[in-house]
């Protein structure tokens, strides 16, 4: 099969692109549009839906979901080898591929990156996540998300933001963006206008953001801006509601939001929707009409996503060919421009030109490298924050106190008994109950406190000479700070929020 990695791209783009625009059916035009979700772990009835859907309906694009090396690159070769023209595929990849993917390394997320000073490091991650995804099939990586997060209570985004201040998610933006495109890989950045100080998640309800003009393009819009200065393949729009931007129509379906993305920040990239089927939308508007309002907006990749299986089955036998449908009739009545269609297609096919459809099974045992263990290692000690004094080494006569799941570090430690000084861990965020907070906080006056879970939890400890960030519960981040309170390395990082009473 080796030999079609080079064929391939010759039997469809060995033309004129205009030539094979015009030898395209209107079905076919309106396909090229569309992404759907694609499981490879599902089996041969999902492949058989799969090739239906292209075969009646031309889908052009893919969306991964749960998935794992080997069977992915096998189902996707299968996939490229019955579409008439490369199928795009993407893929939500923000800490790699383990985001979708078993049995691959996981990275750091952004807030954890946030806390890390040095922008080769951010580039190096974002060059080493686009190797693994082209070894896998991925052409476009939905990343980075470039959202500036200005609520502590986001439910979405969160850990998914490089922080709270606008310049130093721009910088790591793109330097994550410019690692993934070196890399081969087209970077995305979402979610425009900006979901970072937001308290409603998307994917339930529409969220309101009441700010101005000014206040958007100062904070919400400087990542995006700078993403597309240098150079970014393509912006996914997300579903909100800012009447300063648009008082009728969600970001995701208002030309509006559009002009603000082509004018503005001067992007002439590809426009990405998040899901369609988000009920920020569904809730609101039909799915005939949340398409159409889709196209006339000026996006350009209309996106559908689940991961539950009923629901991908019900995308891609009802809701994908229905939307596809709607579309049809608006060209047929003339609601829609086709001249448009042909701008917005020519545009996907020329995304298409360089990409490789298929690729080696091979590359499955190229994925976890000593240099990819050695980058995400060196990514979690970068991100250790110190809040208040350094008193490393501790010495060996240390209790030890931990609460959430995922603990590591126990067996290196004593119980807590009468010792002068202790470590206490928390793993997880749920574990901060009321009562665990006010156990912690009266070890205070003897205590280290070690967090291994969001930044914003500080708020609820007070009197703390010494406290470590770690930011997530990974093995490799209990083991940096392990290496901390021994002295072995300094906590280097620095907090990417502001968290209240803390300075």
């Amino acid at each position: 099969m080796r030999w079609l990695i080079f064929l391939f791209p010759f039997l469809i783009f060995g033309t004129d692109l205009d030539d094979r625009l015009a030898s395209m059916s209107l079905n076919e035009k309106i396909g090229q549009l569309f992404v759907a979700p694609v499981c490879p772990t599902r089996g041969e009835d999902h492949f058989k839906d799969w090739q239906e859907l292209m075969a009646k309906y031309h889908v052009g694009n893919v969306i991964l979901k749960h998935s794992d090396p080997s069977s992915q690159i096998q189902f996707l070769n299968r996939l490229q080898l019955s579409s008439k023209i490369p199928l795009l595929v993407m893929a939500d990849a923000e800490w790699g591929l383990s985001m979708r993917m078993s049995d691959v390394i996981a990275f750091p997320k952004n807030m954890t990156l946030g806390a890390i000073d040095d922008l080769n490091l951010i580039y190096r991650l974002g060059l080493e996540i686009g190797r693994q995804a082209k070894l896998v099939g991925v052409h476009m990586n939905l990343a980075p998300v470039a959202d500036v997060n200005r609520n502590p209570e986001n439910p979405v985004i969160h850990m998914r933001s490089f922080g709270e201040d606008p310049i130093k998610v721009a910088r790591c933006v793109n330097a994550y963006a410019r690692g993934l495109q070196d890399a081969g890989v087209m970077a995305c950045a979402k979610h425009f206008p900006g979901h970072g100080d937001t308290s409603v998640d998307s994917h339930l309800d529409l969220p309101v953001l009441n700010h101005t003009l000014e206040r958007l393009k100062t904070v919400e819009w400087t990542p995006f801006k700078s993403g597309v200065d240098g150079g970014i393949s393509a912006l996914m729009t997300a579903h909100l509601d800012i009447p300063t931007i648009d008082p009728l129509l969600p970001s995701s379906l208002s030309p509006r939001c559009t002009a603000f993305m082509r004018q503005y920040l001067g992007f002439d990239g590809l426009i990405v929707t998040d899901a369609l089927n988000m009920k920020a939308l569904s809730d609101r508007y039909s799915l005939e009409e949340i398409a159409l309002l889709a196209q006339e907006a000026g996006a350009e990749l209309l996106l559908y996503g689940a991961h539950i299986d009923e629901r991908v089955d019900e995308l891609i036998h009802s809701t994908i060919p229905k939307a596809i449908e709607a579309l049809k009739n608006g060209y047929a009545t003339g609601r829609l421009d086709i001249r448009e269609l042909d701008k917005t297609v020519l545009k996907i096919l020329r995304a298409k030109e360089n990409i490789e459809p298929i690729v080696s099974l091979d590359g499955v045992n190229s994925l976890q490298t000593d240099d990819a263990v050695e980058l995400k290692k060196e990514l979690f000690s970068r991100a250790v924050t110190l809040i208040g004094k350094s008193v490393f080494p501790i010495g060996e006569n240390v209790g030890y106190l931990s609460f959430g799941s995922g603990d590591v570090l126990a067996s290196a430690f004593s119980e807590v008994g009468a010792h002068e000084k202790i470590v206490i861990a928390v793993h997880q965020k749920q574990a901060l109950t009321e009562e665990v907070i006010a156990k912690i906080n009266s070890l205070s006056d003897r205590a280290i406190l070690c967090l291994f879970t969001t930044p914003y939890a500080l708020t609820h400890f007070k009197n703390f000479q010494t406290i470590l960030i770690a930011y997530e519960n990974d093995v490799e981040a209990q083991a940096a700070v392990f290496r901390v309170l021994k002295g072995e390395k300094q906590a280097k990082g620095h907090l990417p929020v502001t968290v209240d009473g803390v300075p």
